[in-house]
């Protein structure tokens, strides 16, 4: 259980570092119906599913969480330098 929950917050955090919100709705989704699928394949009982389920989600939006908020910290701590555009001249502009 605690190496789901590592993996899991881990993986939750490289979706904030990556994707947006909307990312986590499917995630959720499949990651569940995955530990469904894997909890009546080794016989598990009802509520260690559902414990699983409730650890495998909480530690997946926990780590989106807190690496969208260090996202979001740090981008407006870093300043990034702007470069102007190239100008384009035309023959009429040219002026000696």
């Amino acid at each position: 259980m605690t190496t789901l929950a590592i993996c899991c917050t881990l993986f939750g955090m490289a979706l904030g570092v990556r994707f947006r919100f909307f990312v986590l709705l499917p995630v959720l989704f499949l990651g569940t119906l995955l530990i469904v699928v894997l909890s009546v394949a080794e016989q598990l009982g009802f509520g260690q599913a559902l414990s699983t389920i409730a650890v495998f989600a909480g530690c997946l939006q926990f780590g989106y969480l807190v690496s969208a908020l260090i996202r979001h910290n740090a981008g407006s701590a870093v300043v990034i330098e702007k470069k102007e555009p190239l100008a384009v001249r035309s023959s009429v502009d040219r002026r000696r």
